[in-house]
């Protein structure tokens, strides 16, 4: 028998998972430099054998911020400010692990890089799903 037949697969999120398999699973991680996954906001597809763990697929909710916008009149006004700094804030509150967003706009690098955040050096991919009425 090949071992690609002795593979099996489930789902594992917060309720259903042990603290030693999000040790494992976090611990992997760690070693290339990704951040940890939150159990409530995290669910995962494992790959066992003989029930360890050979490889995982993660899907997380991390925040997306975005999109801030600021009437053209109100531009330099410290608006955009305020409303970064307190949306931030409430990250930090909800102790979210981390959070995204899209420097799609000159004035959005500055304010990304006040709070310490790194721009990716990665690619990036996203995906559009259109819902059908």
């Amino acid at each position: 028998m090949s071992r690609i037949n002795e593979v099996t697969y489930r789902w594992i999120d917060g309720p259903s998972a042990t603290d030693t398999e999000w040790a494992y699973i976090n611990n992997e991680l760690a070693k290339r430099g990704w951040m940890a996954l939150h159990p409530d906001l995290s669910r995962v597809l494992v790959a066992e054998i003989g029930g360890a763990i050979v490889g995982f697929s993660a899907l997380q909710m991390t925040p997306y911020c975005g999109p801030l916008f600021v009437e053209k009149f109100m531009r330099g006004s410290g608006v955009a400010e305020r409303l970064a700094d307190d949306t931030i804030q409430f990250l930090v509150d909800i102790n979210a692990r981390g959070w995204i967003i899209v420097a799609n706009s000159p004035h959005i690098p500055p304010l990304c890089e006040k709070y310490g955040m790194q721009k990716l050096q990665q690619p990036v991919y996203t995906t559009e799903r259109i819902r059908e009425s």
